[in-house]
């Protein structure tokens, strides 16, 4: 049997690289198809050189070699079915597996190397994911008409809420790079307390049913800091003013100060805040522990879309070996002239798994239908496709014939 299995291991192993290849190099091209306006400068007859040509190609070589690490991603599922479905098809097609089962072999045991092969290369996408992606995220959200010497991307905060219900407003933020911290010009805060006051019904407060002035709660401005500027200070988790003035007293029941100068402005409004404001797919390329830290703080934004990405970072290796074990028994055919239909059938059960995914995946990120259940949504949509094609692929495995 150890001679079986290093055969059929080996087979497997050699079919991933190229499965990884050959979809990983499909993924880019079709990327590469979509966006090519973008990842080509266009220039007037003439104007173009051999220096600006090598110039785009290493510009697009750059670019590539960081996504193929998220592409990977994407397609840590279909990879070890596609080397699947190559090597068993071929102990098929040239009758090897005839010689195995007339040996008494059954036909489960000798897609056990596969499997337990499977689950062990799924330790590439975690260290994929938890190592090497975070390391690269000011790579990974380069646009595809950025070049790899260009700087990140500025845009304006029209306005965030921090965790002490303020407001806060940019005419434009810059990203930090390796040696420049970020940056926030022409900075406005507007900062607010909760006041309570009573109904008012025929110019007289409101009384309940119980006898109690009914009350209700607004968000009025207490005081606001301007500043020419503000610089991420990383050491003292703070924003650093340039020029920056405060005013208090805005109530309408208080008396406004004079302007005071203000050194910093505290909140839970950092740059992985800004990012997340910016854009959510920032979060798909962090660290489960950083995850973790970020759901931690209070009044963080994108919450659901943390919460969808922690549950999803935590069940994907699991579906990928559930989709491995549901596409081998569709595969296991000791009949040549069935190899089609086998391939055929396992094309399918794949789509419709894979769809399921994509499917639950997007539930994730949406509103449950009821509100109690906000707390345990994303982590039923993660779980959902395993709850489903787990116990198929197990059903499937059993009625193998052998």
């Amino acid at each position: 049997m150890k001679i079986l299995d290093r055969y059929v291991l080996s087979t497997f192993l050699k079919n991933y690289l190229i499965a990884f290849m050959v979809l990983v190099g499909m993924y880019v091209v079709l990327d590469m198809v979509f966006n090519f306006d973008e990842l080509v400068d266009v220039k007037g007859v003439g104007e173009a050189s051999k220096t600006d040509v090598w110039e785009t190609i290493a510009g697009i070589a750059d670019f590539y070699f960081y996504q193929v690490f998220v592409f990977f991603v994407y397609l840590s599922g279909m990879i070890p079915v596609v080397a699947a479905a190559f090597t068993l098809l071929r102990l098929a097609r040239f009758n090897e597996l005839t010689a195995v089962l007339a040996a008494g072999v059954p036909m489960i045991r000798i897609a056990l190397p596969i499997c337990l092969a499977g689950m062990v290369l799924q330790g590439l996408l975690i260290i994929d994911q938890q190592l090497l992606i975070p390391r690269m995220i000011p790579k990974l959200m380069r646009d595809h008409d950025e070049r790899s010497d260009a700087g990140s991307k500025s845009f304006d905060i029209r306005v965030m809420q921090d965790s002490d219900l303020g407001l806060l407003r940019a005419s434009r933020y810059t990203p930090g790079t390796a040696t420049t911290p970020p940056t926030m010009e022409i900075v406005d805060i507007t900062e607010r307390s909760e006041v309570d006051h009573p109904i008012m019904s025929g110019g007289k407060p409101l009384v309940g049913p119980d006898g109690k002035v009914v009350m209700t709660r607004d968000l009025i401005a207490s005081a606001h800091i301007t500043a020419d500027a503000a610089i991420w200070n990383d050491g003292e988790q703070r924003w650093d003013l340039v020029n920056g003035q405060r005013v208090v007293g805005l109530s309408p029941d208080s008396l406004r100060s004079v302007v005071q100068p203000v050194a910093f402005y505290r909140s839970n409004v950092t740059p992985e805040e800004v990012a997340l404001y910016r854009s959510g797919n920032w979060v798909e390329f962090l660290s489960s522990g950083k995850i973790d830290e970020l759901l931690q703080r209070p009044g963080s934004y994108g919450q659901t879309h943390l919460m969808r990405v922690k549950h999803w970072r935590f069940v994907q290796p699991i579906m990928n070996l559930v989709l491995l074990l549901l596409a081998i028994p569709f595969l296991m055919t000791r009949e040549p002239g069935k190899l089609k239909s086998a391939a055929s059938k396992c094309l399918v059960v794949t789509a419709v798994g894979m769809g399921a995914i994509f499917l639950s995946h997007q539930l994730a990120g949406t509103l449950p239908p009821k509100p109690e259940w906000a707390a345990f949504w994303p982590a039923l949509m993660a779980w959902t496709p395993v709850f489903i094609f787990g116990p198929l692929a197990y059903l499937f495995l059993d009625r193998v014939k052998t």
